[in-house]
Order: structure tokens, then sequence, then C-alpha cells
């Protein structure tokens, strides 16, 4: 499901924009009333219409099928003339009318019970933002991941790399759908399919969160030893996708051992699913963290082995 805080702020957002809309309406309607006599005989008549409907059916259906036909008919040829009286005074036929931003749902978010897609946009942009992607997303994704930077036996490994972490992505579901581990050296796109996932991910009505290794820490021990109400750490364990990046190059410490197996433990347990990227090796691993870390990371995280040259290196090399 989408964030709850970015669903509560845009559904809230298009009440203001309908009820500025329809006052927008009202004020039109308002002023040219004053002006023009004839337009505001036809609104006063039209805007009855709902009490002469609902006196016809209090004198039995044959009575309300005539009297319906007949108000009907009246209302269309008032309407008409009243599109006529405005493109006469030099307005458009629909001046008057509500201006939505979006005519389908009326700036109410749902149409017969369902999301408008207006809305499902409105939510995905604003999940690229929760999720900490935003200035990301639009050049990381997985239309622009780049497999000329990879040869022979590299690039069929990163062909298949590109397509599990695609469908991984696609087939996303709340809970069960695994983690994900990937690792090589640097500049070889592990950032870049990190994004790629978080960014369907999302468009797929999932809360996600990326984050840096060295902010989540820091964001652990603002709360730790801060008393921080702005570090936010529950996000960590309770989004539907964790997203963790350069896991090994934060300023290290001891206290965020604990903190990291309790984290991904957590997660586990619940079935929720996170993906990390490293550029640490097995041995380093090992070395930073401890064995507990690095055997739920091999033991239950999908492992992705990314090969080939420093990308950022080749395109630096493009440009001298």
């Amino acid at each position: 499901m989408f964030n709850r805080d970015d669903y509560v702020k845009i559904k809230s957002k298009y009440e203001d924009i309908r009820r500025k809309a329809e006052s927008n309406s009202k004020e039109r309607i308002e002023r040219l009333c004053k002006e023009i006599p004839e337009l505001k005989n036809i609104c006063d008549i039209l805007s009855d219409t709902g009490p002469r409907v609902y006196a016809a059916a209090l004198e039995g259906k044959e009575e309300f099928d005539k009297k319906f036909e007949d108000i009907k008919r009246e209302n269309d040829a008032l309407l008409q003339r009243k599109r006529e009286i405005l493109t006469e005074n030099g307005y458009p036929a629909d001046y008057l009318e509500v201006k939505y931003s979006c005519p389908l749902c009326r700036d109410e978010g749902n149409v017969n019970g369902r999301m408008c897609d207006c809305m499902k946009k409105e939510l995905v942009i604003a999940g690229y933002s929760s999720a900490g992607i935003a200035g990301l997303c639009g050049r990381m994704n997985f239309d622009t991941f780049d497999l000329s930077y990879y040869e022979g036996a590299e690039r069929k490994n990163m062909e298949i790399v590109l397509q599990k972490c695609r469908e991984y992505a696609e087939n996303f579901r709340d809970t069960g759908s695994g983690s994900l581990l990937f690792f090589g050296g640097t500049g070889l796109g592990k950032t870049h399919l990190s994004v790629a996932v978080a960014k369907r991910v999302i468009e797929g009505g999932h809360t996600c969160v990326y984050t840096t290794a060295d902010d989540l820490f820091s964001d652990f021990r603002k709360y730790r030893f801060d008393n921080s109400d702005d570090a936010e750490t529950d996000k960590y364990s309770e989004c539907e996708l964790l997203i963790i990046d350069d896991l090994g190059t934060e300023l290290n410490g001891r206290d965020i051992v604990p903190f990291l197996y309790n984290l991904l433990n957590q997660r586990l347990n619940a079935g929720r699913s996170t993906l990390i990227s490293t550029n640490l090796s097995n041995n380093r691993l090992l070395e930073t963290y401890d064995e507990r870390i690095v055997s739920r990371l091999f033991g239950e995280f999908l492992t992705f082995r990314f090969t080939g040259k420093d990308i950022r290196m080749q395109k630096l090399k493009k440009q001298l």
C-alpha cells in the first residue's frame, strides 16, 4: 500500500483544490448574475431542479415520469440558452462550470470507489520523495541501465542481473518477496539498479525507504545518544522494502553491529524485504561486522555479483 502519511497529505491537498475550484465558480456565477438579469433567472430556475423533482416524486410514478421528462426538457433548453448568453457576452460557454484539475474524479481522488490515476500519480511522486530517491529516479531506472559498458562474460552476467532485478521489482509483494544483496567493486551499477528497483516498487503502490549505510547509522546514533525525534528510525523497520546502499563505507563503530543485526533480523522475521549493496568482499564483511550478520546476508539474501570495469572511470576516459 502507499505511504499513509503521503495519502493523508495528498487527500487534504485535493480537498483544498476542489474547494477553491468550486469557490471560484461560485464567484463567477454571482458576478455575472448581477450583470446579466436573464442569466440570473436561468440559474435560479436550474438551482430549483432538485426540489421540483422531489415534489414530482411524491405524486406517484405515472405523474412523476411525465413531470420528470418536462423538467428535463425545460432544463436542457435553459442550459442551451445559458451557453448562448455567455458566448454573446464574450465568455466561453463553460465559463460558469467548476474547473476541476481532474475532470474524471472531480478532484476527489477516486472514481466509482477506485483510486483515480491522477491520485496514483501524486502518490508515486510523493513516494519517490519519502523514499529518498526523488533526485535519482529520473536518471537511474531500468530503461537507463546501459549494458554497453560491460563486455563478454561480464555482460552476460549483468544481463541476467538486470533481468532478475526487473522481475523482482515487477512482482514485488508486501511480504515474502525476499531480500537481495548486491556486491562487487565500485562503479559497476549497484546504486543504479538499487534506485531502479525502488522506483518500480513505489510505482506498484508499496512503501520503500532508500538510504546509504552512513545515513542509516547516523540516524541510529542520533536516536540513541541525542534522543532525537527527527531520526525517525521506525521507518527503517516498518517499510515494505528497505534499501541500504554502500554498506561498509560508513564510519565504523561497535554500536552499529548489534543495531544492524537486530534490524535485519526483525525485517526477516516479519517477512519484509531488504536490498543491500556493498563493495566489500566476504572476508572484508566478516572483518567489518560479524559472522551473524554475514551469515544472514549470504544465507537469507539472494545474492547478485556485479562484475566489469568501473563505469564512472569509463565515462571519464570518454570525456578526456
